[in-house]
């Protein structure tokens, strides 16, 4: 366990007694993520605020689990379902027939609203409220929901992320105590594609690649292609609130336990440095490029040229003239 929070040794010695350690190899990945919490909040002089930032979790959630932790039972960080759900449920008492009825409805047409379908059941002698009919289209995820009752789950579920803001010392502290991530759309012969970049804010090291959609699931891709190529551990990655950056990129963040920060909305700013390293890919190489074609392969084959060029052989003011991995090997860090 040594090293894995910015060279910290984590004494799980102090938080369970001894000979319970082999029990952590039996918890699910969940119940694990939250020992991470405790024995980071117990080795860090027990900052509840400073593990919340750390690791991107509210207050609230924190506490929860912290009051349930006992040190002689690690089953305490499970989900306990059992507890949660009552011994007795209500059951419908709709007929089976109406319920196939309106399932048949909904599945020839999705957007058809409950009221629609409440009148449609009405002209065939059925009656059958709309909250009836509401809860038989939510009890059946087989059916589609319609599009307005889409874009509210959508925002409902862009809300769920706690949105933390990293601390401003993350910036200069070391390489990998903050990765600024940023989005650019390039358009090759009008078809618009999406270059992802990711620059360290320590030692300016960047990386681009190119993807044919700005989906969360490309940022999944990218950011598994940026802990490849960094040479040393990222410990904290800062976005801003686009969706690229939620569901699977959010849930790669969490598997891999690397903080995920978030900017206020309309602050390009705060991810100043991830901004100016797209702009110089734009303006010192994509607009260079002449030969480039609307074909996704080529333009990975160009964001790897220009990762090269950046890295190895342009001299970074801010780094004394050094290239990013000159100044990485001077100070010793280019091995993880």
């Amino acid at each position: 366990m040594k090293g894995l929070y910015s060279g910290v040794t984590m004494k799980l010695r102090y938080i369970w007694p001894k000979g319970f350690q082999n029990k952590i190899v039996s918890l699910s990945h969940e119940a694990q993520v939250r020992l991470f919490w405790i024995d980071w909040y117990l080795s860090h002089g027990k900052n509840a605020r400073g593990t919340c930032r750390h690791f991107g979790i509210s207050p609230d959630t924190f506490y929860l689990w912290k009051n349930r932790f006992n040190p002689g039972s690690l089953i305490t960080l499970e989900d306990n379902k059992d507890t949660r759900r009552p011994k007795h449920l209500r059951e419908m008492t709709t007929p089976l027939v109406y319920i196939q009825k309106v399932i048949q409805i909904r599945k020839d047409d999705p957007e058809k609203s409950k009221y629609e379908i409440a009148e449609e059941l009405k002209r065939e002698g059925i009656k059958l409220g709309t909250s009836t009919i509401q809860k038989i289209i939510n009890r059946h995820k087989n059916l589609l929901p319609n599009s307005l009752h889409y874009q509210k789950q959508k925002a409902h579920r862009k809300l769920s992320i706690a949105r933390i803001k990293a601390a401003r010392e993350l910036k200069e502290k070391e390489p990998g105590s903050l990765v600024q991530i940023d989005t650019k759309h390039l358009y090759v012969l009008n078809k618009r594609f999406y270059v992802f970049a990711a620059v360290d804010s320590f030692s300016r090291l960047g990386y681009i690649s190119a993807f044919e959609t700005g989906s969360s699931l490309s940022g999944s891709l990218f950011l598994e292609e940026v802990l490849n190529y960094f040479p040393f551990k990222i410990k904290a990655i800062q976005t801003d609130n686009g969706s690229e950056y939620l569901l699977n990129f959010h849930k790669t963040c969490q598997e891999n336990f690397i903080p995920h920060y978030f900017t206020d909305p309309y602050c390009p700013r705060q991810n100043g440095r991830a901004e100016r390293f797209i702009q110089t890919a734009t303006y010192e190489f994509f607009n260079w490029q002449d030969d480039l074609l609307p074909e996704i392969n080529q333009l990975k084959e160009k964001c790897q040229k220009f990762n090269e060029k950046y890295n190895n052989y342009r001299f970074h003011r801010s780094l004394g003239y050094n290239t990013p991995r000159e100044y990485l090997t001077k100070r010793k860090v280019y091995v993880i």
